[in-house]
């Protein structure tokens, strides 16, 4: 496969390399190979102006040592990054695909060397404005009648329903206003960092790819889907994101919590794991 790496992309370290994916409508994306992570998205707001909907934090990316460094190729329209750590059969494969209809699709592969729990892979912070004005407006629906609450020293505390909270996204609501309400969940955490649970919170385990979170920012008209395969979903926003900059949703195999519902995913020698996770950003009228 050939690598194409971009003219003029900024160099994270020496020989760390970006790859672009464009679509029809001109819409890009950039994927750097430190963490494999998403680092720009452009795409046109409802008047046609194009702006990038991606905060990257590079220096919260960590680039891994010699022994465990991302190595990406593009072919055929993909964007393929592979990690290997060691010389005990484990690894993880990120592959990118952007299409014309807006979805940028993600495909995660893990394999263990040992045994090992299954940590969460590095998600990208978004504002749909393009970072013209805050997230404040931003409208969320999460498809979940339950979330995970924090104990007072931030670890799980346990699984509680929506109804009557600040977390309940059931119907669209605007991440600012929701900020404000008097929460204890919101004060422990400095905002919304809290993982839903968008599928029968007593089965969890993967399902079919289906959509289960949606953002929408009425001033520049863009919309950005959530698809996944798996049982949970993490939003932040307020906490950690300073000046409401910006908002993270993302997939995620479990809660934090460990219960008997909910055990700890568990990735055993050779053992593969497989995530899908699909982003659509579009304009809703």
């Amino acid at each position: 496969m050939t690598i194409h790496l971009i003219p003029g992309a900024p160099a994270v370290s020496a020989g760390e390399r970006s790859f672009m994916l464009e679509n029809a409508a001109g819409m890009t994306v950039t994927i750097g190979e430190r963490g494999a992570q998403l680092r720009a998205w452009v795409a046109p707001d409802r008047y046609g102006r194009m702006a990038d909907v991606v905060q990257s934090d590079l220096d919260g990316i960590p680039s891994g040592g010699r022994a465990t460094r991302w190595e990406g190729r593009q072919a055929n329209g993909v964007v393929s990054l592979a990690l290997t750590a060691g010389g005990d059969g484990a690894g993880m494969l990120v592959h990118y695909r952007l299409d014309d209809e807006g979805a940028l699709s993600i495909e995660y592969q893990a394999v263990a060397g040992v045994p090992i729990p299954l940590a969460a892979l590095a998600h990208p912070s978004f504002n749909l404005s393009g970072s013209l004005a805050d997230v404040g407006d931003h409208m969320v629906q999460i498809d979940a009648d339950y979330f995970e609450e924090t104990g007072p020293g931030g670890t799980p505390a346990g699984v509680a329903a929506v109804g009557g909270t600040a977390f309940d996204f059931r119907q669209a609501a605007a991440i600012g206003p929701r900020l404000h309400w008097t929460d204890t969940q919101l004060q422990r955490a400095g905002g919304f960092d809290h993982c839903f649970c968008v599928r029968n919170h007593f089965a969890g385990g993967q399902g079919q790819l289906r959509e289960v979170a949606r953002v929408f920012d009425p001033a520049s008209g863009r919309r950005l889907q959530l698809h996944t395969t798996e049982a949970a979903v993490r939003f932040s926003s307020g906490a950690g994101l300073p000046r409401l900059d910006a908002f993270r949703v993302e997939a995620h195999a479990r809660p934090g919590l460990m219960s008997a519902a909910w055990p700890r995913v568990m990735l055993h020698p050779g053992q593969v794991y497989r995530q899908t996770t699909v982003y659509r950003l579009s304009l809703q009228a």
